[in-house]
């Protein structure tokens, strides 16, 4: 079974300039079953961080794999990676997709995150501008 989800993030901006750093859904997904799988990308402009932030119904084992494609202008830069964590009900886990080269531009990350068991995943992927 696998669930997607993804939201393109944007945002608006009086004539005065933004002088602090915001918070941006980027997209997120949940899923349940046995060893199910749900996937988040969105896109965010000129990133300060990007990060994802997962959790189950039941304490277990999650897989994140993450990957982070930035341009501007004639600068490009792809990152990618994975880390698993145990995280639970109780216990979201929040970690740092790292920026890659051309993060000054517009970033497309894209997030799958895996259950180890069975229950139901969620995934929130969010930056900051």
């Amino acid at each position: 079974m696998l669930a997607t989800g993804g939201i393109t993030a944007a945002y608006a901006t009086s004539g005065s300039a933004v002088s602090s750093a915001r918070r941006l859904n980027i997209g997120n997904c949940t899923t349940e079953g046995q060893f199910v799988s749900c996937s988040v990308e969105g896109d965010i402009s000129h990133p300060r961080n990007i990060s994802v932030q997962v959790w189950a119904t039941s304490p277990q084992r999650i897989t994140v794999s993450w990957d982070d494609l930035c341009a501007a202008g004639f600068t490009s830069g792809d990152r990618s990676g994975q880390f698993t964590v145990t995280a639970g009900p109780h216990k979201k886990v929040t970690r740092p997709v790292p920026l890659a080269a051309g993060h000054r531009g517009k970033c497309t990350p894209d997030v799958l995150v895996s259950l180890g068991s069975t229950g139901r995943l969620h995934a929130y992927l969010s930056g900051k501008h």
